[in-house]
């Protein structure tokens, strides 16, 4: 029974493994998803597996997909997609160059972060690593596989720290690169997955999670200057989770101001471009007329002479 418990809590092990970690959805407004069904419901867990769809009105119009489902109180819930079957994934697996510059594995900073990790203090390793990322960024690319390896310790440092709003807008900005670089399968690609569902569910809902994020952004825009890198990935990160409960027009608003002024060339450019392509999609598909002509703005941008692009 031990073995059985060992999952992502409060899920147990099997039902870990049989599903990946998801965003919640909200499900008490009219144009949104709701689930349907009760069944497999699990002795270990008390999860059930619910089929997820989306909604106009309050009548579903389309499957989304299944999830492993344990209601939290009222309508929120924690909840995992389960996995229907394995699927094939095209990975880009660059070789790292970091053989070509020895010393940022020798640099000072990076050996303590690393000794602190391995003695399980990540707190104490974190701003250790945020100063070997700024070294590495400095002559590897931000996806090159030993620039992402240290990128992801940094988010789950902040995470480890209760920095939860940054330590989600790092995770959301790498995750869709270790997919590409690694795949989705992979043991870090996992553990990112993994941890910004936990640092969601410490923060208790895209609603909370917005609020949070909006608070960040604004301390970055009084702090910063508009194309520096954090709040870039602060505000994208806010535009996710507006998407998220649904406000539509404010999380194209944020996404949109993003893409502007992201970096030409930048493998960060490609993760915030493709987050405002989806919000355009979702927009046209069951948004509000404002919400619409919005999408239309912001596609404009996309396809604009002078728009930024990932490479």
């Amino acid at each position: 029974m031990n073995e059985e418990r060992r999952g992502v809590y409060p899920f147990c092990g099997p039902c870990t493994a049989s599903s990946v970690a998801s965003r919640g959805v909200e499900t008490a407004r009219p144009m949104g998803g709701r689930f349907y069904g009760h069944h497999d419901i699990c002795e270990n867990c008390g999860s059930s597996v619910r089929t997820l769809y989306s909604t106009i009105l309050w009548v579903p119009v389309s499957k989304i997909g299944r999830y492993r489902i344990i209601p939290t109180g009222g309508r929120s819930y924690v909840g995992r997609q389960v996995i229907e079957q394995p699927i094939e994934t095209a990975v880009r697996r660059p070789v790292s160059a970091l053989a070509q510059h020895p010393e940022l594995d020798g640099d000072p900073a990076y050996q303590r972060a690393e000794a602190y990790w391995d003695r399980s203090e990540p707190g104490q390793a974190l701003p250790f690593y945020q100063s070997a990322l700024i070294e590495r960024e400095k002559v590897l690319a931000a996806d090159d596989p030993a620039t992402l390896r240290v990128r992801l310790r940094v988010a789950q440092g902040l995470l480890a720290t209760a920095n939860y709003g940054r330590a989600i807008a790092w995770f959301e900005l790498v995750t869709p690169q270790l997919v590409e670089v690694f795949g989705p399968n992979h043991e870090l690609t996992r553990a990112a997955a993994e941890a910004v569902a936990g640092a969601r569910l410490m923060v208790g809902g895209p609603r909370s999670e917005a609020q949070l994020l909006a608070d960040i952004v604004a301390v970055d825009a009084r702090d910063l200057e508009p194309h520096d890198p954090q709040l870039l990935r602060d505000r994208a990160a806010l535009g996710r989770a507006l998407l998220a409960c649904g406000e539509i027009s404010a999380a194209l608003e944020a996404l949109t101001r993003t893409v502007e002024d992201a970096a030409a060339g930048h493998p960060d450019t490609s993760v915030y471009r493709t987050a405002l392509v989806e919000a355009c999609d979702v927009a046209e598909a069951r948004g509000k007329k404002r919400d619409v002509v919005a999408a239309e703005e912001a596609r404009r941008l996309l396809n604009g002479a002078a728009a930024p692009t990932s490479r």
